[in-house]
This record gives C-alpha cells, structure tokens and sequence, in this order.
C-alpha cells in the first residue's frame, strides 16, 4: 500500500488556480471584454439609427422603445452567502481598528 503524500491536494489546487489565471490573461489580452463591449457600443448605435429614422419619416417616438436596459441578476445563494460574510468580516475589522485606535489614543493622550 503505497502512502500518499501530503500535500498533493495543495499542489493540485495551486494547478487549478495557475490554470485559471492563464485563463482569464489570455482572454483579457485577446480582446474577449472590450469585444462584449463593442458588441453593446453596436446595438446602442443601431437603436440611435433608428431613433433618428423615425424622427425624419414623423412617427411618434418614444424613447423606452429604443432603450434596451437589460440587467441580469447573477445572485444566488452563495452570492449571498458571500455579501452576508464579508459584511461581517468588514464589522468585525471596523470594531477592531476602531478599538485600536481608542486604546492607543489613551496609551498616548
């Protein structure tokens, strides 16, 4: 029975992350987001040109039927989680910097 060695989960783990990271520098340089955002840049563009189409030809415009907002709601119950605890973390720092700083105010007043 072989033994396993400690610490493969760790090097797994930091090849999952080196992999990730390659990941997102690759696509950061390849264009992948100003590319999302030139495909937004595209669509207000179009609806800009048929604002204006129909304001020469007279109809009646209304500016909602050219506005498209669409916000997508990426929340689930681990973002969540997530807010609810570094919302705590950021309590738990602010009381402890606050209270830092009030004994050195005594120590040094």
């Amino acid at each position: 029975m072989e033994k396993k060695k400690k610490g493969t989960w760790v090097l797994k783990l930091l090849g999952v992350l080196f992999v990730l990271y390659i990941s997102l520098t690759i696509a950061i340089q390849a264009g992948y987001y100003e590319a999302k955002l030139g495909e937004k840049t595209t669509i207000t563009e179009e609806a800009i040109k048929q604002f204006e189409e129909d304001v020469r030809s007279g109809k009646d415009v209304d500016i909602n039927d050219y506005i498209t907002n669409v916000q997508m709601d990426y929340s689930n119950q681990t973002t969540k989680a997530g807010v609810l605890f570094s919302k705590a973390v950021e309590a738990v720092m602010s009381k402890g910097i606050d209270g830092m700083v009030n004994i050195f105010k005594a120590l040094f007043t």
